[in-house]
């Protein structure tokens, strides 16, 4: 056997092995795409497996906790962000489903928007609050986007609403909100959802709740 044909043989082997290494690191960054990809993505039918609900909820969570100590606009402010003149949160849809698919002002809406909404999942802002029953509670919906699914996770964040405080949104008057009044009909001193349902200068704990799906 002559040396050319020993060396030809030779790269063909090497060829053969390079090709079959340069396949399998293919096939390895495949594997490993498709696994970082499931921690984000939702599973066929909306549903999501127990890692991704695991994440959501550490999100939502995070998301509040970072709003509502947020010292410029925090929560409470938001919570706040009612409008005299129109009757429902300032630029919102309406009362019933608060900005519905439009994204929240602020910080909150961003972090939200960034979070969830570009990734395909959907979310509810609601604010709980106390009754003048204390043995009931209310909700006001700031952000109502649908029937959250069956494997929907909630995290929540309570504030503490003061008599003294004032509503902020860009048209408030400056009235301090335990002069306003819970009847949409009887307003004449304005109108604000949450009443004054806690005696001393507590005007109500609220809960702000996001749910995400």
């Amino acid at each position: 056997m002559s040396r050319r044909t020993k060396r030809t043989r030779t790269d063909r082997s090497q060829a053969f092995t390079l090709e079959g290494l340069v396949g399998s690191i293919v096939v390895l960054s495949a594997v490993v795409f498709a696994l970082q990809a499931v921690v984000i993505t939702p599973t066929t039918g909306g549903s999501v497996n127990p890692e991704v609900r695991t994440q959501l909820q550490t999100e939502a969570s995070d998301i509040l906790i970072s709003v509502g100590q947020n010292e410029t606009f925090g929560l409470q402010q938001y919570v706040l962000y009612w409008s005299q003149d129109s009757q429902r949160y300032a630029g919102s849809v309406n009362q019933r489903i608060g900005y519905g698919s439009s994204t929240p002002p602020g910080s909150f809406g961003d972090l939200l928007s960034t979070t969830f909404s570009e990734r395909g999942q959907s979310y509810n802002v609601v604010f709980k609050y106390r009754t003048n029953d204390s043995n009931r509670t209310g909700t006001v919906p700031f952000a109502y986007r649908g029937e959250p699914s069956d494997d929907a996770v909630t995290a929540t964040y309570t504030v503490t609403l003061y008599d003294n405080m004032t509503l902020t949104a860009p048209n408030a008057t400056g009235v301090e909100i335990w002069r306003y009044d819970t009847n949409q009909t009887n307003n004449e001193r304005g109108y604000y959802p949450i009443p004054n349902a806690i005696d001393g200068p507590v005007y109500n704990v609220v809960e702000v709740r996001l749910t995400v799906w």
